[in-house]
């Protein structure tokens, strides 16, 4: 139910924003005027320019947008001999050996919730 919820408010605010576009209002005076505020405003923007990216990206294949990069596993393909070494920005290093993606997952992962919990 919720999904659909989205998909309809998705569509609400792709037709919003495309009508402002093409509106020559500033973003106070059209949320004024369409009577939304503005921080849904900036969120539903910036949700719908991340999924355009995205999309672009992945049929581009190009390489990913910053907003992306912390949020995406890539597919490698590396010798089983070698090591994958991950060094989070506390300094700590965690090396796995890189055919076992399982083990370099759970090295990410926790190494990142150990970084988040530094700060």
């Amino acid at each position: 139910m919720r999904r659909k919820q989205n998909r309809s408010a998705e569509a609400v605010w792709r037709d919003r924003l495309a009508r402002f576009g093409s509106s020559n209002l500033s973003v106070s005076q059209f949320c004024r005027k369409e009577g939304v505020s503005a921080p849904s405003f900036y969120h539903w923007r910036k949700r719908l320019q991340e999924q355009q990216e995205v999309k672009r990206v992945r049929r581009s294949g190009d390489g990913l947008p910053k907003a992306i990069k912390s949020q995406t596993f890539l597919p490698v393909s590396v010798p089983a001999s070698m090591f994958a070494e991950v060094e989070f920005p506390n300094g700590v290093r965690i090396r796995v050996p890189a055919a076992n993606a399982e083990a370099l997952r759970v090295a990410i992962t926790t190494g990142n919730e150990a970084c988040r919990e530094v700060r």
